[in-house]
C-alpha cells in the first residue's frame, strides 16, 4: 500500500512541477522597431502618443519576456539615415545594455519598419510646385523605392526573419497620390521578399482614427488598429 502511495505522491509532484514550469517559463522575444515618426506614434499635433509599437509590445509582453528596441527610430529619420545606421553599426544603450543595430537585426524575432515619408516630403518640397504631374510623382516614388530596396538588401544581410512594412495613411491632400504610389510599391516589394505589408490606409478608413481631416498621422485609436492588424498576422 505504501508503495502505491509513493507512486501517487510522485505523480502529483511531477504534475505540479510541470504546471509551474508551463505558467512561469516565459520565452524571451526581441522586438526591433525601425523607422520614422509613424514608428514613434506621432499624432496630428506633432506630439508623440501611444503608437502601434507600444500596443504591439504590450501584447507581446503578456505571455513573454519582451525586449523592445526602438532607439533606431526618430521623427526625422529617412531611408539614407537608417541605411547609414546599419552601415556604421550604430550602438545604443537600453536598460544599461549596449545594442548595436547589426546584432539587433540578427537576434530580433520580430522587426517592423516604417520609412520613406520624410524622403517623400523632402522630394516634393524641392520641386517648388504645388501640383505634380503623374510622371513627376512616379519619378519621385521610383527614386525613393530604389533607395528603400537598397536599405532592405542591407537588412537582409543580417536577418531572414519576416519584416513587417507599415504603410502610410493616404489622407493628406498634398501627399495623397505620392503616398498611394509609395504604398503600392512597398506592397509589390513583399511579393519577392520575406516581408508583410500592413496596409495602414485600408485599415484607417474612418474619421475617428485621425484628429483632423488632413493629417499625415493617426491618433491613438488609429495606432491601436494598426497594432491589432500586426497582432492578428503574428498569431497566424
Amino acid at each position: 500500500m505504501k508503495r502505491y502511495q509513493k507512486i501517487i505522491i510522485l505523480i502529483i509532484l511531477s504534475s505540479t512541477i510541470y504546471l509551474v514550469y508551463l505558467f512561469t517559463n516565459h520565452k524571451t522575444i526581441t522586438y526591433l522597431s525601425l523607422g520614422d515618426a509613424l514608428s514613434m506614434g506621432e499624432n496630428s499635433f506633432g506630439g508623440i502618443t501611444y503608437g502601434y509599437e507600444d500596443y504591439f509590445t504590450e501584447y507581446l509582453s503578456k505571455d513573454n519576456e519582451t525586449i523592445h528596441i526602438d532607439y533606431y527610430t526618430s521623427k526625422n529619420k529617412n531611408i539614407e539615415m537608417l541605411h547609414n545606421d546599419i552601415l556604421q553599426d550604430k550602438t545604443i544603450i537600453l536598460d544599461n545594455n549596449n545594442y548595436n543595430i547589426k546584432k539587433s537585426l540578427q537576434e530580433s524575432d520580430i522587426i517592423t519598419i516604417s520609412i520613406g515619408l520624410n524622403d517623400l516630403v523632402y522630394e516634393y518640397s524641392i520641386t517648388n510646385k504645388l501640383h505634380l504631374t503623374d510622371y513627376e510623382e512616379t519619378r519621385i516614388v521610383e527614386y525613393i523605392y530604389n533607395r528603400f530596396k537598397s536599405l532592405m538588401s542591407e537588412i537582409r544581410k543580417y536577418t531572414k526573419r519576416k519584416v513587417y512594412i507599415i504603410g502610410y495613411p493616404e489622407k493628406n491632400v498634398i501627399y495623397k497620390n505620392l503616398i498611394k504610389k509609395l504604398n503600392n510599391k512597398y506592397n509589390e516589394f513583399t511579393k519577392n521578399d520575406n516581408s508583410i505589408f500592413i496596409d495602414t490606409n485600408k485599415l484607417l478608413n474612418r474619421e475617428q482614427y485621425f484628429d483632423n481631416n488632413n493629417s499625415l498621422y493617426p491618433n491613438t485609436k488609429g495606432y491601436e488598429i494598426i497594432a491589432q492588424s500586426l497582432i492578428n498576422i503574428y498569431r497566424k
